[in-house]
């Protein structure tokens, strides 16, 4: 079911309304940062340790200039439709309402899970919740609500969670543009005229990542670079879930990525906005090899539960859906009874694929999903990050996770666990409200960006965001004395014939956590 376009119209109206008449409460702070330009350029999956003088000159150079964040963290799960969000939101997943890339969600699909990020999952989820599909308002929202533009271009549809409401032709605010979709929908035909159809899908995405890039840069930006732009490209992503890290064309692809940044600041710079703009480099998540696939639905019903991938009826009490993410596996549990939940945690942990196990309910040998931030109302009965190691690739790459993800196989690519090499991703931002040639090693993370765009613009976010303002690596907030804590938070179960032993490592920085790490084995008795 789909509602007529002036209905999207009038509920992004009340959005933006809804938005204004909060900061009009609550006054802006004075405009604080020196920027009148902000432009987010996300490389998916790009890990810390690929940003070298050999792969990414370009990248390697800004840094240079500008902030390193040595030690920058994504949100779990350390998967892309989440970390999408986290950056525009500011939220942690349990506030924001994206846990995961792939979610059981029964008002929009009863039987099978949804696409959090596909169009039709969008509209349905703001169509049955009077437009908060996201529970917080995103950076473009708020911009908007200021009178502020909006360029959004993104190889990739995540992007459209960034600003996924309607509009007609003539809305001039903000633009979005979505793996080769866009709202509004007849400005489509004006970039097809000049640059082509968005590209097919080949061995690597880069010309997907070119032709939005050229987008950006030409068409989009054509009638004057508005006050924010982000830009997604979809590499090394694709190329490192195809071939591994470290693979000779995952390195192939850095260079093309490193050459689309480049060209943002070769037309910022014959604009004559260099000077004028800040930019933030930044990944959704970082990466890791996969040793070994694990089928948990399969290892469930095995071990005698009802579990399934999908339901060809609608579930009765005590039917298990698992919902594989890649490096981490979602449960839900029909009528969450907590004897069942129990039992399927003790064989978890017995389990050789299993890393850490967060429940809803309180469980010897878990962590609850608070512990995380994945604690919605729409949240499953169980969490499981697989397993990882520190081991290295055939291309000397370290860091090895099991997977669920059907066609995957050994070798290949993938994130979304626990790992520090999932959860440690790239962040390097320069212009000039950012310190100079500075390593900055305080945690910081993906919802930070949001807090930090919007205290450059000297705008108050009209709710709390979970991140903090990155201050420690801006030029225009004083000396500021920041402290990182760092605990180990253990669990134990024993059973009869192993003892199950996780932990999670969290940092501190202000009140905001950002997770480093998480792991767990069986030890035989």
């Amino acid at each position: 079911m789909t509602l007529p376009l002036q209905d999207y119209g009038l509920m992004r109206a009340i959005i933006i309304c809804v938005i204004y008449l909060s900061s009009f409460f609550s006054p802006l702070v004075f405009a604080a940062g020196k920027a009148e330009h902000i432009v987010v350029v996300v490389w998916d999956g790009l890990r810390p340790d690929f940003v070298t003088e050999q792969f990414t000159p370009t990248l390697y150079k800004l840094g240079r200039e500008g902030v390193v964040f040595q030690n920058h963290h994504a949100v779990y799960l350390s998967a892309t439709e989440v970390n999408g969000t986290a950056l525009a939101t500011g939220a942690y997943p349990a506030h924001s309402g994206i846990l995961a890339n792939k979610e059981f969600r029964p008002s929009i699909n009863p039987l099978k899970p949804i696409g959090t990020e596909a169009r039709e999952s969008v509209r349905q989820g703001d169509q049955l919740t009077g437009g908060h599909y996201l529970n917080q308002p995103t950076l473009a929202e708020i911009l908007q609500s200021q009178g502020r533009k909006t360029v959004i271009a993104g190889a990739k549809p995540v992007v459209l969670l960034h600003d996924r409401a309607e509009r007609g032709d003539d809305d001039a605010v903000g633009i979005n543009l979505f793996a080769g979709g866009t709202l509004p929908n007849g400005t489509l035909e004006r970039i097809t005229k000049l640059l082509g159809p968005f590209p097919a899908l080949e061995q690597t995405k880069v010309k997907r990542d070119d032709w939005t890039t050229r987008t950006l840069v030409g068409p989009l930006w054509d009638g004057g670079v508005p006050p924010f732009s982000l830009l997604w490209l979809s590499e090394p992503d694709y190329s490192q879930h195809e071939t591994g890290p470290g693979s000779a064309t995952s390195l192939a692809v850095l260079k093309n990525s490193d050459h689309n940044l480049a060209l943002v600041l070769e037309k910022l710079e014959a604009k004559g906005l260099r000077a004028k703009t800040d930019i933030f480099v930044v990944s959704d998540h970082g990466f890791s090899t996969i040793s070994g696939i694990a089928d948990v639905a399969g290892a469930l019903t095995k071990a005698g539960f009802k579990a399934a991938r999908e339901f060809k009826t609608p579930p009765a009490k005590d039917d298990i859906l698992a919902v594989g993410n890649g490096g981490s596996v979602l449960l839900y549990i029909t009528g969450h009874d907590p004897e069942l939940t129990r039992k399927v945690v003790e064989f978890l942990q017995g389990e050789a694929f299993t890393g850490v196990l967060f429940t809803r309910q309180s469980l010897p040998g878990t962590f609850a999903l608070e512990t995380v931030g994945l604690n919605s109302p729409a949240a499953p009965d169980v969490v499981i990050s697989l397993r990882w190691s520190a081991e290295k690739n055939v291309a000397g790459t370290p860091g090895l996770v099991v997977c669920d993800e059907a066609g995957r196989v050994a070798g290949q690519g993938m994130h979304v666990t626990l790992s520090p090499f999932d959860m440690h991703n790239t962040l390097i931002a320069a212009g000039p409200d950012f310190r100079h040639g500075v390593v900055n090693l305080l945690p910081t993370g993906n919802v930070d960006i949001a807090p930090t765009v919007l205290w450059v613009f000297g705008i108050k976010p009209p709710k709390p965001m979970d991140g903090r303002i990155m201050t420690e690596a801006l030029t225009g907030t004083g000396t500021i004395d920041q402290a990182s804590e760092t605990s180990r938070l253990e669990a134990r179960q024993e059973h009869e014939k192993f003892v199950w032993q996780q932990y999670l490592k969290i940092t501190k920085v202000n009140g905001v956590s950002y997770i480093d790490e998480g792991n767990g084995s069986a030890t035989p008795r």
